[in-house]
């Protein structure tokens, strides 16, 4: 169990620095995750998007930016969750299944939809997001109202810094294509 008064502190750490912290034992994290997958899958009509963030994902279609998901989330839940909150606009939405390696999630969904490396910011909210994509060579742009805190993401010099929906608007010049 994770204490309220833990919640902050835990948003500075990587996966890895959580699982250490919580004394998780390695071979129970696959069941761990696919309890939080049901757990999210039942709660999903309550969650909300980020305030202001479905006006900015339109405009970014708008200027013919081309937009997936890749998240180690279930597709079931990412679909419900886009058809409740009338956000069936994504271009591709990939579910990984890995923890570890994001960036071979990513890499596959580059191949799957023909883009170019350099035609691409992949947004992202975790530590392992920039992760990934340094990994592959492709530009990363953090959002602070995620899982991780602004600061750890800060401290990984992600190319960009977004701490409001609205300045996902200032990356639309460094789309050459696509964008996951």
């Amino acid at each position: 169990r994770i204490r309220p008064e833990e919640v902050a502190q835990l948003k500075d750490k990587t996966v890895k620095e959580v699982i250490n912290h919580l004394d998780v034992p390695f071979m129970k994290i696959p069941a761990i995750v696919a309890r939080a997958k049901k757990e999210f899958h039942k709660d999903i009509a309550n969650l909300e998007p980020f305030q202001g963030l479905r006006e900015i994902l339109l405009r970014l279609k708008e200027a013919g930016v081309q937009i997936g998901i890749l998240s180690s989330n279930a597709s079931e839940n990412i679909q419900q969750f886009l058809e409740h909150h009338n956000l069936d606009i994504f271009d591709f939405i990939h579910s990984a299944s890995t923890i570890w390696g994001k960036h071979i999630g990513l890499d596959k969904v580059l191949k799957q939809n023909g883009i170019e490396k350099d035609a691409v910011v992949y947004i992202g909210d975790e530590l392992r997001d920039i992760d990934a994509a340094r990994k592959l060579g492709v530009k990363v742009a953090s959002v602070t109202w995620g899982y991780n805190s602004a600061q750890s993401l800060e401290m990984q010099n992600p190319d960009f810094l977004c701490e409001r929906p609205e300045d996902l608007l200032s990356l639309i010049p460094h789309f050459n294509a696509p964008s996951v």
